[in-house]
């Protein structure tokens, strides 16, 4: 039985433990900041930043008393959205989209007629023209609906809708088939 031991370190240990115990709570505090900032990030991108609804409600609930100023940040925050999702933003939030500095009206000038940024399928209908698909040709909405199912793998959901909202493609589209297909006892 023993009884009154004394462990008495050299220096240069007790330093060396002193430093490993300071790397191993500087490691906890920084695994704690890591945990802190994934969750964070994970909060906004999946709840608050989700698509524009979601930022406003989130916007309102942390500040109740300016209504106003949250319609006019809805530009805003529909851009924030669209770029935290790497979306497009959607066309009917695109008048409150905040105008470059270079395009804002000169107070002094007389008012003039303002044009919008032409959208996608804007671009698209060029497009069809371009290849002689004119309003009324079957051939417009069955390509809107094709490019529209192409864009949807690539997760442009909401530039896949403007094309299918504003070119109406049939529900189903099916080939024609050869006339030999269909001729009988063949």
């Amino acid at each position: 039985m023993a009884e009154n031991v004394t462990l008495t370190l050299r220096e240069h240990d007790q330093e060396r433990l002193d430093k490993l115990a300071e790397v191993r709570k500087d490691k906890a505090v920084c695994e704690h900041q890591r945990k802190y900032e994934q969750s964070k990030r994970e909060y906004r991108g999946e709840d608050v930043l989700k698509d524009t609804g979601s930022a406003v409600v989130w916007w309102l609930a942390k500040n109740d008393d300016h209504v106003e100023k949250t319609v006019a940040d809805l530009g805003l925050l529909a851009q924030l959205t669209s770029a935290a999702n790497d979306t497009d933003v959607p066309d009917r939030l695109r008048d409150f989209l905040p105008q470059p500095q270079s395009n804002r009206p000169d107070l002094d000038a007389p008012p003039a007629s303002f044009e919008r940024e032409p959208t996608t399928a804007d671009h698209f209908e060029a497009f069809l023209a371009g290849m002689g698909f004119t309003d009324g040709d079957d051939r417009r909405a069955m390509l809107a609906k094709q490019i529209a199912d192409i864009i949807k793998t690539q997760d442009r959901n909401e530039t896949a809708e403007e094309l299918l909202k504003r070119f109406d493609p049939p529900a189903v589209y099916t080939p024609v088939s050869d006339a030999t297909d269909e001729t009988p006892g063949l």
